[in-house]
Parts: C-alpha cells; structure tokens; sequence
C-alpha cells in the first residue's frame, strides 16, 4: 500500500457503504412489511435450514449475537405467526425455531423485493466488477479470525 492510512480508508468506505445499504434495506423492510432487517435475518436464517429448523443457540450463533437479542428478536415473530417455537423432543430444554406457512409466503415476498433492492444499489457495476469486488472482499479476513487459525 502507498500509504500507511490505505487499509483504514478502505475500511471506512466499505463499512460505510455497508451501512448505507444496510439502513436503506432496512427502512424498505420496515416500510413494506413492517419488519426490521434483524427479523429478517431471523426468516432467512430459518428459511435456510429447512424443515429441521435452528436451536435457539443455533439462530444465536448464526445471527452473531447475543441469546437475549434472539429472544428480543423472535419473540414478535413468534406473535404474529410467521415463526413457530417449539420443543426439541430430544432435548426439552432446548428450543426449536421453524418458518410457520405464513412465514414462509411472507419471507419469499421480502426476498424477492430485497434482492431488487440490492440489485438496483449495484447497478452501477457490471458483472465483471461484482465478480473483482467478491475477490477482493474474501482477501480480507478479520484479524480474530486471523487469530483463531
């Protein structure tokens, strides 16, 4: 790098634009679906896993926070029906998060409209660019997992 400063302005770009991003996605859920970006994070996490659904210490790590925020964050989603919570049956203390129906329909709807979100923020790159940005992002690796190998 040509100057000592050039990762650290790297960074402040790329989490700016991710935050800018992030916020915009996040008023757009709010807005037409009345969700955060976190609860939506929640049904895409357990669209993912299917069926078999996720643990709560399962959809804690994989959302990368706190088990109090998981409880915070599905417990509306348990209300209004689009999450259902139930018992793992071989273990009762463990609690396991499923996409009811209406989770599901719901969750396709918001997928649908946040990839054209995403889509349209990266329309000013072509393939090419995307592809070299996808490169340079995966050489970049946090310094604790750095640490953790």
């Amino acid at each position: 790098m040509s100057d000592d400063r050039d990762a650290l302005r790297a960074w402040l770009a790329l989490l700016g634009t991710a935050n800018a991003i992030k916020k915009g996605v996040d008023m757009r859920l709010r807005q037409r679906f009345g969700l955060s970006i976190a609860r939506f994070d929640v049904l895409a996490a357990l669209d993912r896993a299917g069926e078999a659904g996720l643990s709560a210490g399962e959809l804690t790590a994989w959302l990368r926070v706190t088990e109090g925020n998981t409880t915070q964050v599905t417990a509306p989603l348990v209300s209004a029906g689009l999450v259902e919570r139930a018992r793992d049956p071989d273990d009762g203390r463990v609690a396991i998060f499923r996409l009811s129906d209406e989770g599901h329909a719901r969750f396709a709807a918001m997928a649908a409209e946040n990839r054209r979100w995403i889509d349209s923020a990266f329309a000013g790159l072509g393939s090419s660019d995307i592809a070299a940005l996808r490169r340079l992002l995966a050489g970049i690796v946090p310094p604790t997992e750095k640490e953790a190998a």
